[in-house]
């Protein structure tokens, strides 16, 4: 799971802007460097969308 976030990841900051900025929440969050309510409001809901696209709650935890 790890490498195919790192692969998204990759591909994703390629295309530069507030997504990458998206992405970037997303894998601090997956890591456990930051949570959900530490990410800047006006980027939270495409995290959420995000976590949940990867079947991860907004925790970065796997969707029980």
């Amino acid at each position: 799971m790890l490498q195919r976030l790192w692969i998204w990841l990759i591909f994703l900051c390629l295309k530069g802007g507030e997504f990458t900025m998206v992405m970037v929440c997303v894998s601090l969050i997956v890591n456990g460097r930051r949570t959900f309510d530490q990410i800047p409001v006006n980027l939270q809901d495409d995290v959420k969308a995000d976590l949940k696209a990867m079947g991860l709650g907004t925790d970065g935890k796997p969707l029980a």
